[in-house]
């Protein structure tokens, strides 16, 4: 069985001591270095299962730490954290290296005004080491809070969980500027999820041209739409069967999110979810994808101190992919 220790790559002391208070109560062991430090290299050597790496350190040594864990230390997971989204080293890292796990924020960091959101870093953690990415739950850790869940197989199916959807957030006493986001990026991704991820038996998106208002799908394309809300965040999430948002699809969109002109094509497959908007919607957005089995995108919204709290919370982009 696998040890839970991990090894922290910083110049900041603030930031190793985040991520030390918040993996060690987890049962983490945590190690921290600097990018200075003269036998960094050889310590991936000594069996770390994970290796969380500030990417707003030395770049030609992040790249360097990444070469040497990809290529002589597989069994170290990478964790990429970076503080900054538009930083167009992270996008060149996402082209060119085999990262597949990444914590990249956007402005003002997070609502608490700290530089690593605890239970954010402990989740990606977990779901890392388990190699369990799947599941609305793992964001949601106050006990009794329901989560509601539709299963979409049609069109009239989608405008009756948005309904319902809506309904859940006017119960809430929710703000309306904030609703309308959770909302609009529901339905954008519920419909990314029905036309572009179902594939025929070539693998060729299925219903790319079809009417968009009438659409019924087959029994194994049903997608699933879930919602909750535990007070500080209202949390959702859709999941389809297939797992088509491929990593080159994925990060073509990605680029826009993280900065880079790019131009966005709404026939692309497994792409057209207006990506860019979604990404500047919500708190956090999480990507979980086993290739070829199903996607299913987590999106997050802070809602505890209202419209302004939410809009300066920053955003936070979160990738897992499987093979």
């Amino acid at each position: 069985m696998k040890t839970k220790n991990v090894l922290a790559v910083s110049d900041s002391r603030n930031i190793t001591r985040l991520i030390a208070r918040s993996l060690a109560p987890a049962g983490w062991k945590v190690e921290s270095s600097t990018y200075g430090q003269p036998d960094l290299l050889g310590r991936l050597g000594q069996g770390f299962a994970m290796c969380i790496l500030d990417a707003d350190g030395p770049t030609d040594l992040v790249n360097t730490m990444l070469d040497k864990l990809y290529s002589t230390h597989a069994s170290t997971t990478p964790l990429l954290l970076s503080q900054d989204t538009n930083s167009p080293f992270v996008r060149d890292l996402l082209k060119t290296q085999s990262l597949n796990n990444l914590i990249a924020k956007q402005g003002g960091i997070s609502a608490s005004r700290e530089r690593i959101d605890e239970t954010e870093l402990i989740v990606t953690c977990q779901k890392l080491f388990a190699r369990d990415i799947f599941g609305l739950e793992k964001y949601i850790s106050t006990w009794g809070v329901q989560i509601h869940e539709h299963e979409v197989k049609s069109t009239t199916d989608k405008r009756g969980a948005i309904r319902s959807l809506r309904t859940y957030l006017e119960n809430l006493d929710s703000f309306s500027s904030i609703n309308n986001a959770v909302v609009w990026v529901a339905d954008e991704l519920l419909m990314n999820a029905m036309f572009n991820a179902p594939r025929d038996a070539e693998g060729n998106p299925k219903y790319v041209d079809t009417d968009r208002g009438n659409l019924e799908l087959l029994p194994e394309e049903t997608v699933t739409l879930r919602y909750c809300c535990d007070g500080r965040y209202i949390a959702l999430s859709v999941a389809d069967r297939f797992g088509s948002l491929d990593r080159p699809v994925m990060l073509k969109y990605l680029n826009r999110c993280l900065g880079a002109p790019v131009e966005i094509e709404e026939r692309e497959a497994g792409a057209g979810l207006g990506l860019y908007i979604v990404f500047n919607s919500i708190t956090q957005l999480a990507f979980n994808i086993q290739a070829g089995q199903s996607t299913e995108v987590v999106a997050l919204f802070y809602i505890r101190a209202g419209p302004r709290a939410f809009n300066e919370s920053g955003k936070s982009l979160n990738i897992f992919l499987l093979q």
